[in-house]
C-alpha cells in the first residue's frame, strides 16, 4: 500500500503486484521522459520495482537502483538476471541523503512513493541536483489524499470498527505531500527549473491469488501495526466490510481500483556555455 516490498514471495506473485503497481510506475516514466540511452537514478528502489521496468526501457542505457536495504536489492538483483536485464540494471545500497555518485553523472532521477518518507527532503532534492547532469529531470510520484478508494475500502473499515484504532504515525507519512503544490514547492526551493506537478487518477489492477486485501495485509509494513490491532472476535466483521467496500471495483475475479497520485518534475538548469558547447560538439560531429 505504501513504501513496501513483496519479500521472499514466490516469482508468479511478485508478477501480480508488478503489475498491481503498473499504471503508477508508467505515469512516473512518462513524466521522467526517459531517452534510450538515458542514465537513470531510481531512489528508493526496493526489490526493484520500478528500477526494472526503467531498465526494459533502455536500449544504451543504464538504470542505478538505490536503496538502503540490502535485502531488497539482492531479490532486484534476482529479478534482473532472470528477467535478462543484468547488464542494464545496477544495485547500491545507500542513503539518499548522502547519495554516493559522483556529481553530474545522471541524466534522469525517478522516485515512486518513496519522496514522503525521506526525514530531510531538501537535503535529499540537493543531492538529486548535484548528481544530475545540466538539463536532467527528476520525476517524483507521492500519494494524493487519504480519502480515495483504495484506503477508503481497506484502512477505513477497520479505523470504523476497531475500537481506538488509528493510523500509525508512520503511514501517515505516505500523505506528506497530498496537499496541492506541496511537492512542486520543494522542487522549486531545491533551485530546479521548469517545474510541473499534476494530480492524476490512475487504474490499478490486481487479478492475482490471494485476495488482495489478505496479500496486502501480510506486505504492508507501514499499516501492519494498524492490521495487527484487529481483535479476533471482530476479525470476520472486519473482512466483510473490506470485502463489500472492493466490491464495487470488481468484475469477475479482477479488481480495477482508481488510485489518486501526484507527479512532480523538474529539471537541472543549462547555462549559457554549456548551452554553446553543446552546440560545438553538435557541429563538430561527422555526418552520419
Amino acid at each position: 500500500m505504501g513504501h513496501s516490498s513483496a519479500g521472499t514471495r514466490e516469482q508468479p506473485l511478485d508478477e501480480s503486484f508488478r503489475r498491481w503497481n503498473t499504471p503508477m510506475t508508467d505515469a512516473l516514466l512518462d513524466a521522467a521522459a526517459l531517452e534510450p540511452v538515458s542514465r537513470v537514478l531510481d531512489l528508493a528502489a526496493g526489490s526493484g520495482d520500478p528500477a526494472l521496468s526503467i531498465a526494459q526501457r533502455l536500449s544504451g542505457g543504464r538504470v542505478i537502483a538505490l536503496d538502503s536495504s540490502r535485502t531488497g536489492l539482492l531479490l532486484a538483483n534476482t529479478h534482473a538476471r532472470k528477467l535478462g536485464l543484468a547488464s542494464k540494471m545496477l544495485c547500491i545500497q545507500g542513503d539518499a541523503h548522502a547519495i554516493p555518485l559522483a556529481s553530474n553523472c545522471v541524466d534522469r532521477i525517478t522516485c515512486r512513493c518513496g519522496i514522503m518518507f525521506f526525514t530531510d527532503t531538501g537535503l535529499v532534492m540537493s543531492e538529486m541536483l548535484r548528481v544530475l547532469k545540466p538539463g536532467g529531470r527528476v520525476a517524483l510520484l507521492a500519494w494524493g489524499p487519504f480519502e480515495q478508494p483504495l484506503f477508503d475500502a481497506m484502512i477505513a473499515p477497520v479505523l470504523r470498527v476497531v475500537h481506538g484504532a488509528e493510523m500509525p504515525a508512520e503511514a501517515r507519512t505516505m500523505f506528506r505531500f497530498s496537499s496541492p503544490g506541496s511537492l512542486k514547492r520543494e522542487l522549486r526551493a531545491a533551485g530546479l527549473c521548469n517545474v510541473h506537478e499534476e494530480s492524476l487518477l490512475v487504474p490499478r489492477i490486481w487479478a492475482g491469488s490471494p485476495e488482495l486485501w489478505m496479500y496486502l495485509q501480510e506486505i504492508s509494513t507501514l499499516c501492519r501495526p494498524l492490521f495487527a490491532s484487529i481483535p479476533p472476535d471482530l476479525r470476520a466483521t472486519v473482512d466483510a466490510e473490506v470485502s463489500s467496500a472492493l466490491g464495487r471495483f470488481r468484475s469477475g475475479s479482477v479488481l480495477e481500483v482508481p488510485a489518486k497520485v501526484i507527479v512532480a518534475i523538474g529539471q537541472t538548469r543549462v547555462s549559457r556555455s554549456q548551452l554553446s558547447r553543446g552546440s560545438r560538439d553538435i557541429a563538430a560531429r561527422p555526418d552520419p
